[in-house]
Parts: C-alpha cells; structure tokens; sequence
C-alpha cells in the first residue's frame, strides 16, 4: 500500500506505535528506565530471607509453644 493512500490519523498511529514499541522495555518505558527499575544483584544475599528468619526465631523464643 502507498502512502498515497494514509491520511494524518494513519500517520499519527504509525508515529504513536514507533514510540510504544520501540526498546522492548516494556510498560512503554524507555531504555534508561528500564534498566533503572531492574532487580539489581544484592551481594550480601538472601538478606530479606535471613531477617525474616531471625524475626520468627526471636519471636518464637519469647513465646512459650502450645502443645
């Protein structure tokens, strides 16, 4: 199909999915925001595993078990 035939609705779709797919950042990000909002290495490791591990053991030693 030739461009004789697009009227401007046709090109503002072209220019609006050239923007919204552009990247493959996804959520119409772009790429610096992408990167930005990615989960980052954590070196100290499984932290939120090992505090909520402390947490239950404290609190599990300040109340007596029921059985």
């Amino acid at each position: 199909m030739s461009e004789a035939f697009f009227d401007e609705y046709d090109h503002y779709n072209f220019e609006q999915d050239k923007h919204i797919f552009s990247g493959h950042s996804g959520k119409q990000r772009t790429k610096k925001e992408a990167s930005e909002h990615t989960n980052h290495f954590d070196p100290s490791g499984h932290s939120r595993k090992i505090v909520s591990k402390l947490a239950n053991t404290e609190k599990n030693k300040k109340t007596p078990a029921k059985h």
